[in-house]
């Protein structure tokens, strides 16, 4: 894949959130085709510092080529964000206890374009395509994952990461399909899903965009990855620093929302003691009480940011 064009999402509240300045050191764990990235490039250059992380060897590639042009100390490292610690620690860097750490983080939980718009990639059903799914294009696919998996077990799955009602019937009969190797592309899993669900009204979107998005987040792990880096990104921020973060999915967002605010208010003590007798401490406050979500304007510019949120976090 020679091109990778990824129009970035809520891209000046995000400049915003982060406020960039010359010298800084920035890290942007979904790093995708740099569209985020280079914007920030520019208004850190000619000092600052990059270090990008994607699972994906195409966004890599597009982005070491697009940052190239500022000059700039450019670290980029193929490897999921479940990893940021180990990954930061191996490549070198020191966190925030240390002297080292960011003083600007961004997280952008969407899939890129290309991701999508690629059809042999196997995250749409507008096109037949193996049934792949795979971010980082290693490790199992999506059709060995739906062979081997408990119908009661993907049940939940769907149920749990996209809310479908028909989840039981749903799961019984994409496993049976599955483990007689009979669903191996995308275009007979969303024929499968019309059958059970029902087929597209105009207006309404198709019955399987739900299924392929749970299936797309079981197989890349998508929510481990977010609650291991919430958990482990504090510590790589410096004092002052601002992390910023996108998500599309409720349960994205939520876990982002709730996470921030146990970063603000983290006490544990009962609410009868009439002090706090735990002495944690806050490790900054949340710079956006509501999310951030696109203008009209933007959306009239990228229908894919309808369902972006963007929430802020300034550190002590």
């Amino acid at each position: 894949m020679d091109e990778f064009h990824h129009i970035p999402v809520l891209l000046e509240p995000v400049l915003k959130t982060l406020a960039p300045h010359p010298g800084d050191r920035y890290l942007d764990v979904t790093l995708g085709g740099a569209g985020h990235a280079s914007e920030v490039a520019s208004r850190i250059a000619p000092d600052g510092e990059i270090v990008g992380f994607d699972r994906d060897p195409d966004a890599q590639r597009a982005a070491g080529t697009r940052l190239a042009v500022f000059n700039l100390k450019t670290t980029l490292i193929q490897a999921s964000f479940i990893d940021l610690d180990a990954q930061l620690r191996a490549h070198g860097f020191d966190d925030r206890q240390n002297g080292g750490g960011f003083d600007m983080v961004l997280a952008d939980f969407g899939l890129s374009s290309p991701q999508i718009d690629n059809t042999e990639r196997g995250f749409s059903f507008q096109t037949e395509a193996p049934l792949d799914m795979r971010m980082s294009q290693v490790g199992e696919t999506a059709a060995e994952f739906l062979a081997r998996i408990d119908p009661n077990e993907l049940a939940d799955i769907l149920y749990q990461y996209s809310d479908i009602r028909q989840s039981r019937a749903l799961a019984r009969r994409i496993c049976e399909r599955a483990q007689t190797g009979d669903l191996r592309t995308t275009t007979q899993l969303a024929e499968l899903c019309c059958g059970i669900m029902g087929y597209p009204k105009p207006g309404h979107p198709h019955p399987a965009t739900r299924v392929f998005q749970a299936i797309r987040i079981a197989v890349n792990d998508e929510f481990g990855a977010i609650d291991a880096f919430l958990k482990d990104i504090p510590r790589w921020i410096k004092p002052g620093g601002r992390l910023a973060i996108i998500s599309f999915h409720s349960g994205e967002d939520r876990r982002v929302k709730e996470a921030m605010h146990r970063w603000q208010f983290p006490c544990t003590c009962p609410p009868r003691l009439p002090v706090c007798v735990c002495h944690k401490k806050p490790l900054g406050r949340v710079m956006n009480k509501k999310a951030i979500e696109a203008t009209p304007e933007e959306l009239a510019r990228n229908s894919r940011a309808r369902s972006a949120k963007l929430r802020g976090f300034l550190f002590d």
